[in-house]
């Protein structure tokens, strides 16, 4: 099995933007978007804050783009993806359902929503208990040898980079660790939210925080066989994709570039041997 994934995309609105900005964020989007469905994968995801604001215009003018393709994709929403419209409008724009499972006989992929509906002042992650049941539950019947992949917006507290500081996890009174720690065998979780490359490892879950793609232009690859899991990182920038991606950065609201969240390969790419044990 092979996913492509990408970090926090933060599709802008162009509305009150000069002409240079709205050159520069339609082709930037339409070159990135489809060097990424380009890529061979049994699936792509999003890890949330594939807008920039969940405005209406944001949304279908994103989603326009992506169904191009026509291939399976994967929106598990941000933060910054629940602040326009509401959630059941996102849920109808992007034809996409909450707390999604697909499973195949090795895998259990697991799209987790985290994200709070219009709050902008507290932009944490939460779980409900009936998310953490459902979870739970999921988890339970993955059995020992499946593999378990859960896409989320936020990070668990105290896993990858910065998860530790005020609002850049899920909240760290939500004993998600607890329920994870249930499975037995080889778990990922992959997150955005905190625009900062970062993979930790806590027993058998390996934790992977993307960055954003206005900061760095690159497509993860998550490839599964019988004995390994990898995870690698495809920079797909140019000098033409950069100097765009500047240029929107700079000029949008509700964002601001961190060069810093590019990390080192230990921090974008790894291999994990399976962990097939009973």
């Amino acid at each position: 099995m092979r996913i492509a994934f990408i970090g926090d995309l933060h599709y802008p609105t162009m509305i009150g933007k000069n002409e240079k900005v709205k050159e520069a964020r339609n082709a930037f989007y339409t070159k990135f978007l489809h060097t990424f469905f380009e890529i061979e994968a049994d699936y792509y995801v999003s890890i949330g804050d594939l807008t920039n604001f969940g405005r209406e215009d944001e949304l279908r003018e994103v989603y326009e783009i992506i169904r191009k393709y026509d291939k399976p994709f994967i929106h598990t929403f941000g933060n910054h993806d629940l602040y326009g419209v509401s959630r059941d409008e996102v849920l109808n724009i992007s034809n996409s359902e909450q707390n999604i499972s697909i499973a195949t006989d090795q895998v259990n992929i697991i799209s987790l929503e985290t994200a709070r509906d219009h709050d902008h002042e507290d932009y944490s992650g939460y779980v409900s208990d009936k998310q953490l049941q459902w979870l739970e539950t999921e988890i339970a019947e993955s059995g020992d040898e499946k593999l378990v992949i859960i896409f989320a917006h936020h990070p668990v507290y105290d896993t990858t980079a910065n998860s530790n500081f005020p609002y850049l996890s899920i909240q760290p009174e939500v004993p998600i660790l607890d329920v994870l720690r249930k499975k037995k065998g080889n778990g990922i979780y992959i997150n955005g939210h905190n625009h900062k490359d970062s993979i930790e490892t806590i027993d058998n879950w390996t934790f992977v925080q993307a960055n954003a793609v206005l900061d760095d232009q690159s497509i993860r690859i998550l490839e599964v066989n019988d004995n390994e899991i990898s995870i690698q990182s495809l920079n797909v920038a140019s000098p033409e994709l950069k100097s765009m991606a500047q240029i929107i950065g700079s000029n949008i609201n509700h964002f601001q570039l961190n060069p810093l969240g590019i990390g080192t390969t230990p921090n974008r790419e790894k291999s994990i041997k399976r962990n097939l044990y009973v």
